[in-house]
């Protein structure tokens, strides 16, 4: 089988690729065309997790440790793991039924965290924005 691989990443690819699948001809056995979005990029796993880092910090500083946000038999105050474990993924299998951030697409990080950010805001009046630089 003979083709060409495409890498879209803005609309005039996109318009492109459009017009390449258009002027094909179908011949005897047509044409296979496969989309895949990609993973999170690197630069959001690292802003993921330093997200994690700033809620447990301002879980914490708010006096709201894991029992009085989450659990009431679990007296212990936040971390990152924590927050990545009781908070995200949690959130993450509900919301993409993944359950792995590494098969996260960036649309679905996007997602996730508006999610987690909406309830902390009016459940605790926490507001941590989404990193959009790591350190």
């Amino acid at each position: 089988m003979t083709g060409s691989y495409w890498h879209v990443r803005n609309e005039q690819q996109r318009k492109n690729l459009i017009a390449e699948i258009e002027s094909m001809e179908f011949g005897d056995w047509g044409f296979q065309v496969q989309l895949k979005r990609g993973h999170r990029t690197l630069a959001q796993n690292n802003a993921m997790h330093q997200y994690f880092t700033l809620l447990a910090n301002e879980l914490t500083d708010a006096g709201l440790d894991m029992r009085t946000t989450l659990k009431e038999d679990a007296e212990m105050p936040w971390n990152p793991l924590m927050i990545k474990q009781f908070i995200w993924l949690p959130v993450m299998k509900a919301l993409t039924g993944k359950t792995s951030t590494a098969k996260l697409d960036r649309k679905e990080v996007s997602e996730i965290y508006e999610v987690i950010a909406r309830h902390m805001a009016q459940s605790h009046s926490i507001i941590v924005p989404f990193p959009d630089r790591y350190g």
